[in-house]
């Protein structure tokens, strides 16, 4: 690159004293010297790029090119083995429009800074429904609430997010969350119990406690 900036400054400059016969020492100090200003410019400047988007990219949120895969834009592999996050319900079933609290929360001493959450049925589907909280976003991924994420990097013991339930039956749902560690040590797609669709199983709540409430009494019936 600044071999190339040399040659054009260098041209520049002969083509203007080629009508005088000669080319000043002088003149080609002040383009090496120009020529040395201008890559460390550029220098500086390419390392403010990257900086700019390292902070869009993990500091404020993932990027809408984690959508699909939920894997962060940091040109790292996702850790595997134990996973020091789990993602909790506070019930594992729904009817139509019901509140389910998701919460992402570390398993032992390792806090998250980032996250990317995310309700999909069988199909993947990405489910809309999420409320933020402080200091959270929507990705708006296919729709304007499937997916929150984070908008400042702090460490963090856990989030709690309210999922409501879609109004009709879309099939059972599952809570994914990608937990950002650092930049390069992150766990992709961790995920939930399954919420069962209440409404496409065709079961109530409270029809399995009365199916066994009705049993004990039968065989208690006939066996005194």
């Amino acid at each position: 690159m600044h071999q190339l900036i040399y040659s054009l400054f260098f041209l520049c400059y002969s083509s203007e004293n080629q009508e005088n016969g000669f080319l000043h020492i002088s003149a080609q100090q002040n383009i090496f010297n120009s020529v040395s200003r201008m890559k460390v410019l550029i220098q500086h400047l390419l390392l403010l790029l990257s900086c700019c988007y390292f902070v869009h990219g993990t500091s404020q949120g993932a990027l809408k090119d984690a959508c699909d895969s939920m894997v962060p834009v940091h040109q790292a592999i996702p850790q595997t083995g134990t996973l020091p996050f789990q993602i909790t319900l506070d019930k594992t079933s729904y009817n139509g429009s019901d509140v389910v609290a998701v919460t992402l929360v570390k398993n032992a001493t390792n806090q998250f800074k980032g996250y990317l959450i995310q309700a999909r049925n069988q199909d993947g589907t990405k489910i809309p429904g999420f409320e933020l909280i402080q200091n959270s976003k929507f990705l708006q991924c296919d729709n304007p609430n499937d997916a929150v994420t984070h908008t400042e990097a702090s460490g963090k013991d856990s989030v709690t997010f309210i999922f409501t339930a879609p109004a009709t039956s879309r099939g059972n749902i599952t809570i994914f969350a990608t937990a950002v560690e650092s930049k390069d040590i992150f766990w992709v797609k961790i995920p939930s119990e399954t919420i069962v669709d209440m409404a496409s199983t065709g079961a109530s709540p409270t029809i399995l406690p009365n199916v066994v409430a009705v049993t004990f009494a039968v065989v208690y019936l006939f066996k005194y």
